[in-house]
């Protein structure tokens, strides 16, 4: 997560409905611009934490209520949909490595921090309540592979306080696995520690995410969360993970968004 901090000028927009570009044009709309800050783990399976940052904006049409958004959701922009579900194009972020984040991965290729494109989708089955959303991207460069992240939220609200939390799921090709967790044959040369090994396709990390919003006035929201994700299978059983980092990933964020309308 450290390497998120580079990615800064990419801005993060999320639109709720396929007409909502429009709103740009419409008299009164609202801007929201903010950003996260944030610490997790450096890389892929690592145990020391780094810092990360990422913008954020959104716009709505000014009868339109403020939108809930999970802080680690992909950069999406909705190309269809209504209320119930809407379907767009996603944008992740992808950590990179190297010896800065860990002296122990002497030997490992050093892999950049780099981005994913793909779709994304999301139901409302009870809206404003229950949300379930699903995201498919392809590692900008050919070897990077697919990663699946599924996620289900139930959101309550009291007052001007939102609490929001729940299960988090991840999958990733070989291609994607291997770049994470792969121990390629002669790294035991340099680093005794890390044996040849091979990772596999198929689930990567299960979790939970427990999020809590508060709206301090119509223009200022604070937004504070906090991930846990549990390598598994081939990701867990990787010498980087078992060695060097440990199959527990904890990711914590906060951050503010300012609101303000756009006059006629």
């Amino acid at each position: 997560m450290a390497g998120l901090a580079a990615l800064l000028a990419f801005g993060w927009a999320d639109t709720s409905r396929a007409d909502d570009l429009s709103a740009l044009f419409d008299p009164g709309t609202i801007i929201s611009v903010g950003g996260l800050v944030g610490s997790g783990p450096r890389f892929q399976g690592g145990n020391k934490a780094g810092l990360w940052g990422l913008p954020y904006l959104s716009f709505r049409r000014p009868d339109e209520p403020r939108e809930w958004w999970s802080p680690d959701d992909g950069v999406g922009v909705s190309l269809l949909g209504d209320a119930h579900a809407q379907a767009g194009v996603v944008l992740d972020f992808r950590e990179g490595r190297d010896l800065k984040d860990d002296r122990r991965l002497v030997g490992l290729p050093k892999l950049p921090v780099t981005i994913g494109l793909g779709l994304y989708g999301e139901v409302w089955p009870i809206i404003d309540i229950l949300r379930l959303r699903a995201e498919l991207t392809q590692g900008v460069r050919a070897d990077d592979g697919l990663v699946a992240k599924l996620s289900a939220d139930l959101i309550g609200r009291v007052g001007r306080l939102t609490v929001s939390g729940g299960p988090r799921v991840v999958m990733a090709d070989s291609a994607a696995m291997r770049l994470d967790f792969d121990v390629p044959v002669g790294t035991s040369l340099l680093n005794p520690q890390l044996t040849p090994f091979r990772a596999s396709a198929g689930l990567r990390s299960v979790g939970a995410t427990l999020g809590a919003s508060y709206d301090w006035s119509a223009d200022w929201q604070t937004i504070t969360s906090v991930r846990y994700d549990r390598l598994v299978r081939s990701a867990e059983a990787s010498p980087i993970v078992r060695r060097i980092g440990t199959a527990d990933q904890v990711t914590v964020s906060t951050g503010a968004v300012y609101s303000f309308s756009l006059n006629p």
